[in-house]
Order: structure tokens, then C-alpha cells, then sequence
């Protein structure tokens, strides 16, 4: 609960707005959040459930045929602007029973010429291909794609550290400086990493665009002794699914890159991830690879999830919510993944096509399932060999 309180806390001390002649003003509630006259300060709660359900067979493993349910994210905070160029954020989540620091930053947008730019001291979500840059509340699945989730530095998705935005006509580039992860800082401490990931609409019209995008990371790992990680497959919840990385002994440096392809048309999009993740090791260099192809089409017609602003999936509203007597936004996906470890040598292979329905009642209320068919082959550990399964997951999602 520390973190909530700090947020509350945080909360409370940007409450107090002052006018010019000094005196506390009245903050009114307007569109879901509080603003002061003239508008010259605002605060605005924010929130995030995930309620998953899982279950995974047709393994030969039965241990690894499992079925449970899980508090995926608990998260509160609050948002808001002080003035004209000053945006905070303020969140705290729980991850496995634990209070941790989530997006907590100050932005400074404004304008260059032309352009936009925008400035970030905090922790933020790193940018770093279209599903890695994009929040959970509005990507097209319950879970990343391969790409994003193991061509990832230690850090993870977020970090303490800078970053500057710059956004023109059909582009956008974002540069980043991150240390360590406040919700992972035994795995992060004293990691440095640099990124930096583009895009641009080469063309774009009221139907659709074609997305762009290009996406680099540097990170030095200061004196770790070992490096691993384990990729979740078929869902966050089966800890029995993963692909392997082994144990990568005095690894010194790493850097990754990747590639985005795709766009939009009408109600249906598609979109192409690649990337390489290389660590250089004391007399060794490992290379892991990961690629998706993804599909979707919206079956009420609303326009896809995507933002051409920033080359990423969004939150939308469905055309007639239920609170209008609609039926809400209803769209399927489709998606093919791969992740290749097999160049360390104790790493795995990894396999899944994917389908998802998603069900939008309200802007802030989603259901979600996804059924998928995977395999994994595994040189190490207690499932070594080839092995393929089934596994249907469902969320309930409440983002506000």
C-alpha cells in the first residue's frame, strides 16, 4: 500500500491550486476530473484492472496442464496538468502481493517550429516496437508479442531516466535514456540502456495508413556475473510454458534492434514485428531472434486501435456503448509468433498462432479471449524436448 499512499499523498498536495492573488481555489468536477477556474490546474483518477483466467492441455506434461485465475494488475493513480506545459502522473500497481512504482513522471510538452516535442523525467513506459510501446489497455491481446517480450533489455518496459519526443507531420521519433525498474530492482541495478524507435506514415488518408518503423537499444550491464531470462508462452499465468534463454555467464553488453511493417484500412489492420536481441559475453556472443505477424478486423465497424501520431495500439471508444443501448465494439485477431533462443547454448524455441475476440461495452470496459495453440522445445531443464499444447485465457479489464 506504500506506493498508493505516495500517490495520495501526491494527489493531495497538487489539490491545493492557488490563483494569482495567492488564495486557494475551488476545484470543480468536469468530464471526469477535477479543474480549477480558468483551467489552469487538473487532476484526473486513474485506474486499471485485469482479471485473467486460464487454463492450458494437450500437453504431455501434465504438470504443465494447469487451469487457474489471477489478479493480473491493481493499479490506481492520477493524472493531470499544472499550467500550460506541465503534465504529472502518479501510479502504483501490485505485482505478485507487492506495491510498486508504475508510470510516476513530469512531462513538458510544447511546441519547435512546427513540430511537437515533449520532454519526461520519471518512470515511463519505454518505447520499443508497435506492442511494446503500447499500454495493456489497448493492445489487441492479452499478452505482447514475442518481439516485445524477449527483445527486451533488463530493464524491462519501464526505468527511471529521460526522454525527449519530437512529432511532425506523419512521424515521430522518441530517445531515451533508462536506469533500473522500481518494480524489479534486484534484476536492474546498476543496468544503463539507451533507446531510440521511429516511425512514419508514408501514406495516410480518412480510410487508412501504412505504418513505418524502426526501433535500437544499448545496454551495459556493469559487472553482472550471469545473465538469463524466461520468455511466459501461451500466457502469464502457466510459468510452466516459457522459452528458455540458459544462464549467460559475464555478460559485459547487449543492444537490440527491430523493424515494424503494416497499417490500417477501414476497419482492419495487420501488422509485422521483427527484432534481434545481441549479447556479447565474455568469450561468447548470443543471438536471439523474434518475429509476429498479426491481423484484425473490426466486425462493428469502429476504426482500428492505432494511433498515427505515435505509431502505436490504443485505448477507443466503441460507436454505441452499451450505457447507449449499443452492443458495443466487438473486432477478432489473428497472430503468428516465433522466438528463437537456440543460438545460447541451453536456449529454446518457442511457437504460437494465436486468435482473439475482444468485446468493448464501454470506453473503459473490455472482455477479452484468446485461444491459442503453442509449442516449445526446451534443451535443459524438466521438460526437455519438443512439446505443444492448448490454452484459452480470459480477461475482464477495467481502465479508467
Amino acid at each position: 500500500m506504500g506506493v498508493l499512499r505516495r500517490a495520495a499523498a501526491l494527489a493531495g498536495l497538487f489539490a491545493l491550486a492557488w490563483n494569482e492573488a495567492g488564495q486557494a481555489q475551488t476545484l470543480s468536477w468536469e468530464d471526469g476530473e477535477f479543474v480549477s477556474e480558468g483551467r489552469g490546474f487538473s487532476l484526473r483518477p486513474k485506474g486499471r484492472v485485469l482479471l485473467d483466467l486460464y487454463s492450458t492441455s494437450g500437453s504431455q506434461h501434465d504438470a504443465r496442464n494447469l487451469a487457474g485465475r489471477e489478479l493480473r494488475t491493481l493499479r490506481g493513480g492520477v493524472t493531470g496538468r499544472i499550467g500550460q506545459h506541465l503534465i504529472y502522473n502518479a501510479e502504483g500497481d501490485f505485482q505478485d502481493g507487492e506495491a510498486v512504482v508504475r508510470a510516476t513522471y513530469l512531462a513538458w510538452p510544447d511546441q519547435w517550429a512546427d513540430k511537437e516535442i515533449e520532454l519526461t523525467l520519471g518512470n515511463r513506459l519505454s518505447e520499443r516496437g508497435l506492442e511494446g510501446s503500447s499500454s495493456s489497455d489497448g493492445a489487441p491481446f492479452l499478452e505482447r508479442n514475442s518481439v516485445a517480450l524477449a527483445i527486451s533489455p533488463v530493464k524491462g518496459f519501464y526505468g527511471w531516466g529521460a526522454i525527449a519526443k519530437v512529432y511532425g507531420h506523419k512521424w515521430h521519433v522518441a530517445g531515451q535514456i533508462a536506469g533500473e525498474d522500481p518494480a524489479n530492482r534486484a534484476a536492474t541495478r546498476d543496468t544503463v540502456t539507451y533507446l531510440i524507435r521511429g516511425h512514419w506514415n508514408p501514406i495516410a488518408s480518412d480510410r487508412g495508413a501504412v505504418h513505418l518503423g524502426a526501433w535500437s537499444f544499448y545496454e551495459d550491464y556493469r559487472d553482472r556475473d550471469s545473465l538469463s531470462r524466461n520468455t511466459s508462452w501461451a500466457g502469464h499465468f502457466n510459468d510452466q510454458v516459457q522459452v528458455s534463454l540458459g544462464a549467460v555467464r559475464e555478460p559485459l553488453h547487449g543492444d537490440g534492434y527491430g523493424v515494424e511493417l503494416g497499417g490500417v484500412q477501414g476497419p482492419i489492420w495487420s501488422f509485422l514485428e521483427a527484432g534481434r536481441r545481441d549479447i556479447a559475453a565474455r568469450g561468447d556472443h548470443i543471438a536471439i531472434d523474434a518475429w509476429s505477424l498479426s491481423a484484425g478486423w473490426s466486425l462493428t465497424g469502429e476504426p482500428p486501435a492505432y494511433s498515427r501520431r505515435s505509431g502505436t495500439f490504443v485505448k477507443t471508444a466503441p460507436a454505441r456503448p452499451l450505457s447507449q443501448g449499443g452492443f458495443g465494439a466487438w473486432d477478432v485477431a489473428i497472430r503468428y509468433q516465433v522466438l528463437d533462443n537456440t543460438d545460447a547454448p541451453l536456449g529454446g524455441l518457442g511457437r504460437e498462432a494465436q486468435m482473439g475476440v475482444n468485446w468493448r461495452l464501454e470506453d473503459w470496459l473490455r472482455v477479452m479471449l484468446d485461444l491459442s495453440h503453442w509449442e516449445v522445445d526446451r534443451r535443459a531443464g524438466p521438460y526437455q524436448g519438443a512439446d505443444s499444447g492448448d490454452s484459452l485465457a480470459g480477461r475482464l479489464q477495467v481502465a479508467f
